[in-house]
């Protein structure tokens, strides 16, 4: 989808603001290499203040995407500043029945999301924000997931397994956490934390409106 765009994109310096090797992967797999720069934007946000999980999620993107625009450029060096830059900012939630999980900070907050999660369908929202010269551009796709009726060995054996601690939700669906999901609705790489299809169509229409 990005190949009549691809020698532009090569042209470009395309940071992706994120410690996550899962987003980094996916990226890479377009065919293009992002660097991985991770955000120090502070995620405190409060999702009281925003409408919805969809409005708070592309914010607190959009705080990642903007702490790593300033100090990419204020960094530059003389061959960095020669590529004008993109960044790509991205940040998953999940949410049930209106409550928003994010990443659990303990093993037993894992347990509990999953408790709740198991026999449910929830929703993950993933908000997006690309940076470029121009301007940016702010997405945010979401995705139903229904878990199966997890028992509670099951749940205490996969916390046990680490996978849970980095994760919204408390679950990675490309990895053992996929063998919990009965069934999804929607993008599976909005899941994974980064929604491919529709970030290949907007930096396409980045480039269309350049001429």
């Amino acid at each position: 989808m990005l190949a009549p765009i691809k020698n532009i994109l090569k042209n470009h310096r395309i940071i992706l603001a994120s410690g996550s090797p899962r987003r980094q992967e996916l990226v890479r797999g377009l065919g293009f290499n992002a660097e991985l720069l991770p955000s120090t934007f502070e995620e405190n946000l409060d999702p009281d203040d925003f409408p919805s999980p969809k409005e708070f999620v592309t914010a607190t993107a959009g705080g990642k995407a903007l702490e790593v625009w300033n100090r990419v450029r204020d960094t530059k060096n003389e061959l960095e500043a020669s590529k004008p830059t993109i960044v790509i900012a991205a940040d998953t939630v999940v949410v049930l029945d209106g409550k928003i999980y994010g990443k659990p900070e303990r093993p037993d907050r894992a347990v509990e999301m999953l408790t709740e999660l198991s026999g449910n369908t929830h929703e993950v929202y993933t908000g997006v924000v690309i940076k470029h010269s121009e301007g940016e551009v702010r997405f945010c796709e979401t995705t139903k997931v229904s878990f199966g009726k997890l028992s509670s060995e099951q749940i205490k054996a996969y916390v046990d397994s680490g996978e849970p601690l980095d994760k919204a939700g408390g679950y990675g669906i490309q990895g053992v956490g996929g063998s919990m999901i009965e069934r999804i609705d929607g993008d599976y790489f909005t899941v994974m934390g980064l929604p491919l299809y529709r970030l290949c169509v907007e930096l396409c229409n980045i480039f269309e409106k350049r001429g």
